[in-house]
Protein backbone atom coordinates (compact mmCIF):
# COMPACT_ATOMS: atom_id res chain seq x y z
CA UNK A 1 0.00 0.00 0.00
CA UNK A 2 1.27 3.49 -0.81
CA UNK A 3 2.10 5.98 1.89
CA UNK A 4 -0.39 8.85 2.20
CA UNK A 5 0.58 12.01 0.36
CA UNK A 6 0.59 15.32 2.22
CA UNK A 7 0.65 17.22 -1.06
CA UNK A 8 -0.99 15.73 -4.14
CA UNK A 9 -0.96 17.18 -7.66
CA UNK A 10 -1.74 15.27 -10.82
CA UNK A 11 0.62 15.63 -13.78
CA UNK A 12 1.37 13.67 -16.96
CA UNK A 13 4.49 11.87 -18.14
CA UNK A 14 5.81 12.77 -21.58
CA UNK A 15 6.66 10.15 -24.21
CA UNK A 16 10.32 10.62 -23.15
CA UNK A 17 9.50 9.68 -19.56
CA UNK A 18 9.74 13.24 -18.23
CA UNK A 19 7.48 14.37 -15.41
CA UNK A 20 6.93 17.97 -14.38
CA UNK A 21 7.21 18.42 -10.61
CA UNK A 22 4.91 21.35 -9.77
CA UNK A 23 6.56 24.43 -8.25
CA UNK A 24 4.77 24.19 -4.91
CA UNK A 25 5.99 20.60 -4.51
CA UNK A 26 9.55 21.52 -5.59
CA UNK A 27 9.57 24.34 -3.05
CA UNK A 28 8.21 22.07 -0.32
CA UNK A 29 11.01 19.51 -0.70
CA UNK A 30 13.77 21.99 -1.51
CA UNK A 31 14.42 21.25 -5.19
CA UNK A 32 16.35 24.02 -6.95
CA UNK A 33 16.68 24.44 -10.74
CA UNK A 34 20.03 23.11 -11.95
CA UNK A 35 20.62 21.18 -8.73
CA UNK A 36 21.18 17.42 -9.08
CA UNK A 37 18.50 15.16 -7.61
CA UNK A 38 18.51 11.54 -6.57
CA UNK A 39 15.74 9.42 -8.10
CA UNK A 40 14.99 5.91 -6.99
CA UNK A 41 12.49 3.38 -5.71
CA UNK A 42 11.95 2.92 -1.99
CA UNK A 43 11.18 -0.30 -0.12
CA UNK A 44 7.46 0.19 -0.83
CA UNK A 45 7.98 0.30 -4.60
CA UNK A 46 7.30 4.05 -4.77
CA UNK A 47 9.28 6.42 -6.98
CA UNK A 48 11.15 8.98 -4.87
CA UNK A 49 12.85 12.25 -5.87
CA UNK A 50 15.05 14.02 -3.31
CA UNK A 51 17.67 16.77 -3.51
CA UNK A 52 21.14 15.26 -3.93
CA UNK A 53 22.90 14.87 -0.60
CA UNK A 54 19.66 14.30 1.31
CA UNK A 55 20.18 10.98 2.96
CA UNK A 56 17.18 8.72 3.34
CA UNK A 57 16.84 6.88 6.62
CA UNK A 58 17.33 3.17 6.65
CA UNK A 59 14.66 1.22 8.54
CA UNK A 60 17.17 0.69 11.38
CA UNK A 61 18.01 4.42 11.55
CA UNK A 62 14.28 5.26 11.62
CA UNK A 63 13.74 2.70 14.40
CA UNK A 64 16.59 4.17 16.49
CA UNK A 65 15.32 7.74 15.95
CA UNK A 66 11.75 6.83 16.94
CA UNK A 67 12.93 4.89 20.00
CA UNK A 68 14.92 7.97 21.01
CA UNK A 69 11.83 10.17 20.70
CA UNK A 70 9.79 7.73 22.78
CA UNK A 71 12.52 7.55 25.44
CA UNK A 72 12.58 11.36 25.61
CA UNK A 73 8.81 11.43 26.01
CA UNK A 74 9.07 8.98 28.91
CA UNK A 75 11.70 11.18 30.60
CA UNK A 76 9.63 14.35 30.18
CA UNK A 77 6.00 13.45 29.51
CA UNK A 78 3.80 16.19 28.12
CA UNK A 79 0.64 15.10 29.83
CA UNK A 80 1.64 14.88 33.47
CA UNK A 81 0.16 18.35 34.06
CA UNK A 82 -3.30 19.89 33.67
CA UNK A 83 -4.07 21.06 30.12
CA UNK A 84 -4.55 24.64 31.32
CA UNK A 85 -0.95 24.70 32.57
CA UNK A 86 0.36 23.23 29.31
CA UNK A 87 -1.61 25.78 27.22
CA UNK A 88 -0.38 28.65 29.41
CA UNK A 89 3.20 27.50 28.83
CA UNK A 90 2.70 27.16 25.06
CA UNK A 91 0.97 30.53 24.67
CA UNK A 92 2.95 32.37 27.29
CA UNK A 93 -0.26 33.49 29.00
CA UNK A 94 -0.13 35.10 32.36
CA UNK A 95 -2.34 33.33 34.92
CA UNK A 96 -5.77 34.89 35.35
CA UNK A 97 -6.34 36.70 38.66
Amino acid sequence: MNAPLDKRTRTNMTSKGQVLIPKDVRDLIGLVPGQPVDVGVNDRGEAVVVPQGTSAETPEERRRRLLGVLAEMQRDPLFDRPSTEIMREIRGDEPLP
